[in-house]
C-alpha cells in the first residue's frame, strides 16, 4: 500500500501529522480507558448501590405491615439515609409508566444493577425529568415509585476531565504549530532565496536564521552562490576580452582591404570582414547578458511595443501585436530586451510578411509567443538551432548575416530568469515561439 498518497506534500504538513498522529492516539486511548472503562466502573458501582437501597426499602416494606403513617416514616428515613425519594400508589400497574428507550451508557448500567438487586418487575425513566431518574417497583398492591439525582449515579467531573484534557491537548496543539511555523521560516527564506537567484537576482539578503542545520544550509548556499557568480563574471569577462581583442586584427584587415586593387578579390575580402565584426558583435552581446543588472517589474506591453518598435524599423517589416496591457513580470531590463529583440528580429528576418506578438497568464508565469509565417524549420531540427554557431540557412533562407548566436543568447537570457523557451511550427506556417516567464 502507498502511504505518500495520504501524506501532505509540504515539510510543514508532514511535521504537522507526525505531531498530530500521536496526540490523536494518546486522546483517544486515554479517553477509552477513562471513559469506557473508570467511568463504567464507577456508574455500576453507582447503581448497584441504589440498586441496594431500593432493595432494602423494598424488603422493610414487605417484611413489615406498614400504615401509611409509618410508611411515610420509612420514606424520609430512606431520603435522609440515601437520598432516596419514595412514594407509594396503590392499585396502579407498570402499564401506567413509561419507561425511556436504553441507549446511553447510563442506562445500560442501571439496567444491568437492578437486574442483580431487584426480584420484583421495574421499570425506569431517565428523560422524564431532567437531571432526576425515576424507577418503578410493582410490588403486590401497587407501585412503588422511586426518584434520585442523576448526579448520584454519574460524575459529571469525568466529562470535565475529558475536556480539559483535550482543549489541553489543542493548546499544545497550536504551540507546536507557532514553534514549527517559527523553524520553517528559515527553510522558506532559503527557497526564495534559491528562487530569486534562479530568475538571476543575486542581490537576495539571505540571512542565517533558525537551527544549527538550517544556518548551515543557509551558509552553503550563499557560499555556491558566490562562487557561481565568480565563475559567470571570469566568463564574461574573458568573452568580453576575446571579443576586444579580435577587433584590433580586423581593423588591421580593413587597411589592408581598403589598399587592395582587386575590386572583387576587396569585395569578397570585406563580406569576410564584415561577417566576422558581427560575429564579435554577437559574442559581446553573449557577454553582456550575464552581466550584472538589478531586475525590476515592468509592464510587458509597454516594454514588448518599445523592442518590436526598433526591431521594425531595423527591418522595415510590420508588427502585429495582442499583447495584455495589463500584465507585467520581474526581469532585468536590458537582457530581457535583448533576449526577445533577438527572437523578434529571427522571425522578421525569416518571414514573409507579417509576425504576431501575442501573450497570456499561464498559473503563476507570463507567455509570450511570436510567430512569424516564412518557410519554417523542420521539426528534427527545431532543438538544434539553440546551440552556438548552429544555422539552418538552407530551410530558412534570410537576407541577413547569421552568427548562430542570437537565439544561443536568447535561451541563456530567458533561462538566467527561470523561465524556458520553446521554438514549434506555427499556424501561419512559419516558427512559433513560446517563451515563459515567472511572474
Amino acid at each position: 500500500m502507498n502511504t505518500r498518497k495520504f501524506f501532505p506534500e509540504t515539510f510543514f504538513g508532514r511535521s504537522l501529522v507526525i505531531i498530530l498522529i500521536p496526540i490523536l492516539i494518546l486522546q483517544f486511548v486515554l479517553i477509552y480507558f477513562f471513559y469506557e472503562r473508570h467511568w463504567e466502573e464507577v456508574g455500576r458501582r453507582l447503581a448497584l448501590a441504589l440498586g441496594g437501597q431500593i432493595s432494602f426499602v423494598i424488603d422493610t416494606i414487605e417484611e413489615n405491615n406498614f400504615s401509611d403513617s409509618t410508611l411515610n416514616d420509612l420514606f424520609i428515613k430512606a431520603e435522609k439515609s440515601f437520598l432516596l425519594k419514595s412514594s407509594w400508589h396503590p392499585n396502579k400497574t407498570l402499564n401506567d409508566y413509561n419507561q425511556n428507550k436504553i441507549s446511553s451508557l447510563l442506562d445500560k448500567t442501571l439496567e444491568k444493577s437492578l437486574v442483580e438487586r431487584i426480584s420484583y418487575p421495574y421499570k425506569f425513566n431517565t428523560k422524564l425529568v431532567k437531571n432526576t431518574v425515576y424507577i418503578y417497583v410493582k410490588l403486590n398492591k401497587g407501585v412503588l415509585q422511586f426518584s434520585v439525582a442523576r448526579k448520584l449515579l454519574y460524575s459529571s467531573t469525568i466529562e470535565v476531565f475529558i475536556l480539559w484534557m483535550l482543549f489541553t491537548a489543542l493548546f499544545l496543539l497550536l504551540l507546536a504549530l507557532y514553534f514549527m511555523k517559527q523553524q520553517i521560516k528559515p527553510l522558506r527564506n532559503i527557497i526564495l532565496a534559491a528562487e530569486e537567484f534562479g530568475r538571476g537576482n543575486n542581490n537576495y539578503n539571505l540571512k542565517p536564521r533558525g537551527a544549527y542545520e538550517l544556518r548551515l544550509l543557509s551558509k552553503v548556499f550563499i557560499k555556491m552562490r558566490e562562487r557561481i557568480t565568480n565563475q559567470i563574471a571570469n566568463r564574461t569577462q574573458m568573452l568580453a576580452g576575446i571579443g576586444h581583442d579580435l577587433r584590433t586584427p580586423l581593423t588591421r584587415m580593413n587597411l589592408q582591404i581598403a589598399l587592395l586593387k582587386d575590386k572583387q578579390a576587396m569585395k569578397s575580402l570585406s563580406e569576410d570582414v564584415i561577417e566576422m565584426r558581427e560575429m564579435i558583435n554577437a559574442y559581446l552581446a553573449y557577454a553582456k547578458g550575464e552581466e550584472e543588472e538589478r531586475v525590476k517589474r515592468i509592464n510587458i506591453y509597454r516594454f514588448i511595443k518599445r523592442i518590436s518598435s526598433r526591431s521594425k524599423i531595423e527591418q522595415k517589416k510590420t508588427i502585429s501585436m495582442k499583447v495584455n496591457k495589463k500584465l507585467s513580470f520581474i526581469v532585468k531590463p536590458m537582457a530581457m530586451s535583448r533576449a526577445i529583440a533577438n527572437i523578434i528580429l529571427n522571425a522578421l528576418s525569416y518571414s514573409k510578411s507579417k509576425v504576431i506578438i501575442s501573450s497570456a497568464e499561464v498559473k503563476n508565469k507570463i507567455a509570450i509567443y511570436i510567430e512569424d509565417d516564412g518557410p519554417g524549420i523542420p521539426e528534427s531540427k527545431i532543438k538544434d538551432v539553440f546551440i552556438a554557431f548552429y544555422r539552418v540557412d538552407t530551410s530558412r533562407p534570410s537576407k541577413e548575416v547569421n552568427t548562430g548566436l542570437g537565439l544561443t543568447i536568447a535561451k541563456n537570457i530567458i533561462h538566467n530568469h527561470g523561465g524556458t523557451i520553446k521554438l514549434m511550427q506555427s499556424k501561419l506556417g512559419g516558427l512559433k515561439a513560446e517563451i515563459l516567464i515567472p511572474t
